[in-house]
């Protein structure tokens, strides 16, 4: 269409511009929302690996600064302490836990809740391994914590016993 020919107010070059304008307000429009949208997606990952972060600074906290597993974390890497011949006895013996059978539950608990988190999503696996994954691999390499893991409801470390029985074969 020629809009040279077209006289002052006859509506044809106006209709066409005021279309252009249209369609370059639309696609500025589409631009601008999808910026916003992988601005907002950056946002949300940035704010949900800060969750994360805080809850496994929280979990550091709690195993590593808390005095509740301090002794048992010893008495595990330390084989040729009395204590860990103390918890061998406990473990073997029925009836109600002892004082290093209950802190061994207590730590086997913590372990199955930090899985139970892994698993659903709420911390990253790699951050779990990077702070857990040695200490349990040691956990469970011990024989007869390892039994005794197999023996009772650690549904989440079982997996974990498993691997560390058919690296021991």
């Amino acid at each position: 269409m020629d809009f040279t020919s077209s006289f002052a107010g006859s509506g044809d070059a106006a209709l066409y511009w005021s279309e252009l304008a249209r369609n370059w307000a639309s696609a500025f429009t589409f631009i601008a929302a999808l910026l916003a949208g992988v601005f907002g997606l950056f946002r949300y990952l940035r704010s949900e690996r800060m969750r994360q972060t805080e809850q496994v600074r929280e979990l550091y906290t709690m195993f590593f600064d808390n005095e509740r597993y301090r002794q048992i974390r010893f008495v595990l890497a330390n084989p040729e302490a009395p204590e860990y011949a103390q918890l061998r006895g406990e473990l073997s013996s029925p009836g109600m836990p002892k004082e290093l059978e209950g802190q061994l539950i207590d730590l086997l608990n913590f372990f199955e809740f930090v899985s139970g988190l892994t698993r659903r999503g709420l911390v990253s696996r790699r951050d779990i391994d990077w702070m857990f994954a040695g200490f349990i691999d040691r956990v469970v390499s011990i024989d007869f914590v390892r039994a005794y893991v197999l023996r009772h409801d650690f549904d989440e470390l079982h997996d974990a016993c498993r691997r560390a029985e058919r690296r021991r074969k």
